[in-house]
């Protein structure tokens, strides 16, 4: 049999496989809460805490990378064949944008997950020193782990054309080098994860929540991206909102891992970025009130939303990687009459990039997602010309959702599948919905935004 029907029969393949999980996925049992059974818990959430006066910055997946691990050589630039992130500026990018940061208004900052690049301890101790200059200009700073920070078997030192393992960290560890970023603070701690509870200010609890799955990493030999709440911890989380609910206390969550879908189809293309039981959490999220949730890990700006029963509502909040363009950070603020205005920032010139870093970075993203695309497109038997002309149309969708706010041009269609080869046609099929998903922005607006804090509306 020739290689490309043979792709074709394996592209057949994985989508029927797929078609069975999902549909064991769909018939599976909810997951049970205490308040799907207790009516008094029910009326005491029915009072709904005004979130009291605050301004806040977050930033997410700063990915940062230790340079004295190396930054040159064969296996270095290896690595960077399939990944999109400036890893070689990132440091300057960190501390731009810490420089900015301190002296903005708000004196919180939150930071939803990988810090780092692959888990290196040198390069959390890296990060944490530039965490410190926010402490030192009176912020108080949060962190939790990403799917990159913890026990990852992908620490590595890169010599030429070699590499060679360094040291990760461990729970412990992590909790140790960012004990003055949340942890030494906190006012409760799960004691099946790293989460935590802090009074971000009075009146506010943060839910600074582990959703990363790093126990058997080095037994894989690599990290797990996918999210989950053990059974212990979601038991936890509840019974927290529900003392937050008693005390009258607002909450703000922050996890590594999306609460929601933010494109249709993304459970199904990358289901590994929102956390196992998504409906649920989120279900159980909006239930106790906290309207609030801020994400990371897929590298995107965007905001979506969810109404649910009773007027309840949730937002998740994500946040693109601040080494990924378009290099974002937000500011949100919250008036005292429960408008919360979300604005997202950029960093635009680093000392080796002074005037044309936005340019530099989007050339970047761009170049690895195509390069990427086009190897992953060939790999099912279509020619590299075709390849790279179907990798374009993938670039752009992705380009477009990083960015947040996508708009596909008038007239324009997501895919041209006109005069594909068969194995082409094949895999726009398999992956068509996908690229029509990314282009589909969910609602509300992404980068800037006024949301009714008690309404859930938006503009």
């Amino acid at each position: 049999m020739s290689k490309a029907p043979a792709k074709a029969i394996g592209i057949f393949h994985v989508f029927f496989c797929l078609v069975l999980v999902l549909s064991a996925v769909a018939c599976a049992p909810k997951q049970s809460f205490k308040i799907d059974s207790d009516p008094t818990l029910r009326t005491l959430l029915q009072k709904v805490p005004d979130y009291p006066q605050t301004s806040f910055i977050v930033m997410s997946d700063p990915h940062i990378y230790d340079p004295a691990l190396g930054t040159t050589g064969e296996a270095f630039d290896s690595y960077l064949l399939n990944d999109r992130k400036l890893l070689r500026e990132g440091p300057e990018i960190v501390e731009t944008a810490i420089k900015a940061q301190i002296n903005l208004k708000p004196g919180v900052v939150l930071v939803s997950g990988d810090l780092t690049k692959d888990g290196e301890k040198t390069s959390h101790e890296l990060f944490a020193k530039y965490l410190k200059q926010l402490k030192d200009a009176g912020k108080r700073v949060y962190v939790i782990p990403g799917n990159h920070d913890i026990n990852n078997p992908h620490a590595l030192r890169y010599e030429g054309n070699n590499t060679s393992r360094v040291p990760s960290v461990t729970p412990a560890e992590f909790e140790q080098i960012y004990a003055d970023f949340g942890f030494s603070e906190a006012i409760h701690r799960d004691p099946n994860s790293l989460s935590y509870i802090a009074e971000m200010q009075p009146g506010i609890w943060l839910f600074a929540l582990d959703s990363c799955i790093y126990q058997e990493n080095m037994k894989l030999g690599t990290p797990v991206t996918d999210g989950k709440f053990s059974p212990e911890t979601l038991q936890w989380i509840e019974e927290m909102l529900g003392k937050a609910a008693s005390a009258g206390k607002a909450v703000i969550v922050m996890m590594h891992h999306g609460v929601m879908e933010h494109y249709n189809g993304q459970e199904k293309n990358y289901g590994e970025y929102v956390v196992d039981d998504y409906e649920d959490v989120g279900r159980l999220f909006a239930a106790y009130n906290a309207r609030l949730v801020f994400t990371g890990h897929y590298h995107a700006q965007d905001i979506t939303y969810k109404k649910f029963p009773n007027e309840k509502f949730l937002y998740d909040i994500e946040t693109g990687s601040l080494v990924t363009n378009p290099l974002p950070y937000r500011i949100v603020n919250i008036g005292a009459d429960q408008q919360m205005t979300v604005r997202s920032e950029f960093v635009t010139s680093i000392p080796s990039y002074p005037q044309n870093l936005p340019q530099h970075a989007a050339k970047y993203l761009r170049e690895g997602i195509s390069s990427i695309a086009t190897r992953t497109i060939m790999e099912y038997g279509v020619d590299e010309a075709e390849a790279a002309k179907l990798a374009d149309q993938v670039t752009d969708a992705f380009v477009a959702h990083y960015a947040g706010d996508e708009k596909l041009a008038a007239g324009k269609e997501p895919i041209q599948q006109w005069g594909l080869s068969l194995p082409g046609w094949f895999v726009m099929q398999f992956r068509k919905d996908l690229v029509y998903g990314l282009w589909q922005d969910l609602p509300p607006a992404d980068n800037n935004v006024i949301i009714d804090l008690k309404t859930g509306n938006w503009k």
